[in-house]
């Protein structure tokens, strides 16, 4: 289980980085562009421009100066489109594209730190990685009855006391309320986030996100990092704050540089020796793990294959999600005869995206032995995003 437990900020002229660090790992960097911050996230009340019959999708203006995809799947109880010009409560699911606008949802997700609050929708579901029926149920008891709507309950749920849920429903009600009262009060076209504190604050939206794990956030900035460790004594946070000024660069704290550098290398090599290779495309990404470098070093025994494989599951996981690979994914595991060892990886593999919060459907293995799985897409990879902001600093 990837436990962020440290948040690393580093400022740039034109963009705040934030490492999220697992055990010293970098398990995913998020870039904040200071001249185009993510709505993801931000509710608008937007106006809806045109329907699309043949797509059942249709393009809302949010006042950005690109309309906003709005799926027919997303629209949240309404069986049928409304009339051009009508108002339309939606959130920014995923950040848009070159020309392409952001996706929206109007189904409204409130995120605290144990529980997502979806008002519009209805029934209790679980993290991944919550576990066992006794547990599900026990957290079931708890929500039913705190909010009217749909609850999902977070990782950081499992082990929550009823008053902690208590206190995390209160805040997300109070939040979707005060969402309401703002959208009755606005015009269309209006970013309703930027009145809610915090929401599009990124280092207290990473707080909410990973607060239930986090020990300790390294800030460059005096000031900030003074402010942020009072909040945390008001709140009785036993997260640290520390003001990083010492003469080694702030991405040297558990080698992030060497980290990122890694995240953009055609090919890794693991502990082992064992060589995985990364080839993107724009609408599928090959990965080979590669036999060759599996065999034994001088002096041992050659590896099995579903043992490289089992080696290799996990930092393929952890490699997608920090550079932020998306659509067709096909890996080319070494070799393996036993179903029962093919089952294993896929184990393994399915256990490490688990932590992923962007979804991904796992298809298995095919008769040619490839693996086959797919990854919702969240905005640009993570090298597109870093060589626009070299282009931006030229």
């Amino acid at each position: 289980m990837s436990r962020i437990d440290r948040l690393i900020c580093h400022g740039l002229p034109k963009a705040l980085l934030m490492a999220l660090v697992a055990d010293g790992r970098l398990v995913e960097l998020q870039i904040v562009r200071r001249d185009r911050p993510s709505l993801v996230e931000g509710v608008f009340l937007g106006r809806l421009e045109r329907v699309m019959p043949e797509l059942d999708a249709a393009f809302v203006d949010i006042g950005i100066g690109r309309s906003g995809f709005l799926r027919a799947e997303d629209r949240a109880g309404i069986d049928a489109w409304p009339p051009a010009g009508a108002p339309i409560l939606a959130q920014v699911r995923a950040d848009g594209e070159s020309d392409k606008g952001p996706r929206l949802s109007m189904n409204i997700a409130v995120s605290g730190r144990y529980l997502v609050y979806h008002p519009l929708a209805s029934g209790v579901s679980f993290s991944r990685r919550i576990e066992g029926e006794s547990e599900r149920d026990r957290l079931r008891g708890h929500v039913e009855g705190l909010l009217e709507g749909g609850v999902v309950l977070r990782t950081a749920a499992a082990g929550a006391t009823l008053d902690v849920l208590r206190r995390d429903a209160q805040a997300v009600s109070e939040r979707w309320e005060k969402l309401r009262s703002l959208a009755f009060e606005l015009q269309p076209t209006a970013d309703l986030s930027v009145r809610l504190p915090g929401d599009r604050d990124p280092i207290q939206r990473a707080l909410r996100n990973y607060g239930s794990t986090l020990e300790e956030v390294v800030l460059e900035e005096r000031t900030q990092a003074r402010a942020l460790q009072d909040q945390m004594d008001r709140l009785g946070e036993k997260i640290r704050v520390r003001w990083h000024n010492g003469p080694m660069p702030t991405f040297e704290i558990d080698d992030v540089a060497g980290q990122i550098d890694t995240a953009l290398a055609p090919r890794i090599v693991l502990a082992s020796g064992v060589e995985v290779l990364f080839e993107p495309g724009e609408t599928l990404c090959a990965i080979d793990v590669d036999s060759a470098s599996a065999g034994g070093r001088q002096g041992r025994a050659p590896r099995r294959s579903v043992d490289v494989n089992l080696e290799a599951a996990p930092a393929i996981a952890q490699q997608l999600r920090l550079r932020n690979i998306a659509g067709a994914i096909v890996i080319d595991f070494v070799n393996m005869r036993s179903s029962y060892d093919r089952d294993k990886v896929q184990a393994v593999l399915a256990e490490a995206l688990a932590d992923d919060p962007v979804p991904t459907q796992l298809f298995g293995f095919t008769r040619l032995g490839h693996f086959e799985l797919t990854r919702a897409r969240r905005g640009a990879t993570l090298a597109r995003q870093l060589e626009a902001l070299e282009k931006q600093d030229e």
